[in-house]
């Protein structure tokens, strides 16, 4: 997962005159993704490919784009806690369906 900076991707998208709809429904995304990512929620490469595909850009343009929007630590895989988290959450859901 990935987390695109709420400033540079709004930014970028604003300079390019687009709204978050039209941006959603050029990436093939839904708008309520575009808004969540630029809170600060976290996606997929994959999505962030389709925003930046959908703010015009060409595939030679990907990899400078991701270190400009997204930043370094685009590839960066989910932290110890992230993981041992969803991992508790899974543990508690299969209890409650052996409860039931």
């Amino acid at each position: 997962m990935t987390t695109l900076k709420l400033s540079r991707l709004a930014e970028i998208r604003e300079q390019r005159l687009m709204s978050r709809a039209e941006l959603a429904r050029k990436a093939e995304i839904s708008p309520l993704t575009i808004l969540k990512i630029e809170n600060g929620q976290r996606c997929r490469p994959e999505t962030a490919r389709k925003i930046i595909m959908g703010l015009g850009y060409n595939l030679e343009d990907n990899e400078r784009l991701y270190q400009e929007i997204i930043g370094p630590n685009a590839y960066d895989p989910d932290t110890e806690e992230e993981i041992a988290e969803r991992e508790a959450k899974l543990k508690d859901l299969k209890n409650r369906g052996k409860k039931s």
